[in-house]
């Protein structure tokens, strides 16, 4: 009897695994993906972002829940860009729900980052990116690798310009300011030790 319940026991977590791996294998004809691209990685940098298209066909409730880059890293993040006290930054999510049609993940918006890399990564270079769905369904792309100017918005390059400047004329006004009441705090510490001498 004992032997009996732990073969049982033994083939159902069979079984459940096997239906597991099955509805991760299941691949979604109602999503498409296009334009799959992974930025080259920076310099001394062990992170980088995977950017796509990803077409939904129908009305029905589907979320991206995660995405899988083997031959990248084994840590991979669903990310989003946020404004927080005047300054964009990006942070973690746990899925993204999907509405029918374009959800276009690029730099400045949601995106897929790829984490704790081993090694960088080189333009010309092609990985395999999956997406996995609330359905327990995936989508797979073979994501080329693109140099930092090919995947950045012009928008997005003109705005960092624009902020560099701004942060560029607070300094300086900023500096300006303690300049003018270093100068006053002088003249009144000259003006005070001029009457003391008089005295």
């Amino acid at each position: 009897m004992k032997k009996f319940i732990q073969k049982a026991t033994i083939t159902g977590a069979a079984l459940l695994l096997t239906a597991c791996v099955s509805a991760e294998n299941q691949q979604n004809d109602g999503i498409t993906l296009k334009n799959c691209a992974i930025q080259e990685t920076i310099p001394g940098a062990k992170a980088t972002g995977a950017f796509l298209t990803i077409n939904k066909s129908d009305d029905s409730q589907l979320s991206l829940v995660s995405a899988k880059a083997p031959s990248v890293t084994s840590h991979v993040e669903i990310h989003e860009m946020v404004m927080k006290n005047g300054t964009m930054k990006m942070q973690q999510i746990k899925s993204y729900p999907l509405k029918k049609g374009h959800n276009v993940f690029k730099k400045g918006g949601f995106h897929i980052m790829l984490m704790d890399m081993q090694k960088p990564l080189k333009v010309g270079e092609k990985h395999e990116l999956t997406l996995l769905f609330s359905d327990g369904s995936s989508k797979q792309c073979t994501a080329s690798v693109k140099s930092v100017k090919e995947l950045t918005p012009k928008g997005m390059k003109m705005n960092h310009g624009k902020m560099m400047n701004h942060k560029m004329q607070h300094t300086s006004m900023k500096e300006g300011k303690m300049m003018q009441d270093k100068m006053k705090h002088d003249m009144k510490k000259e003006m005070k030790k001029a009457m003391q001498d008089g005295m």
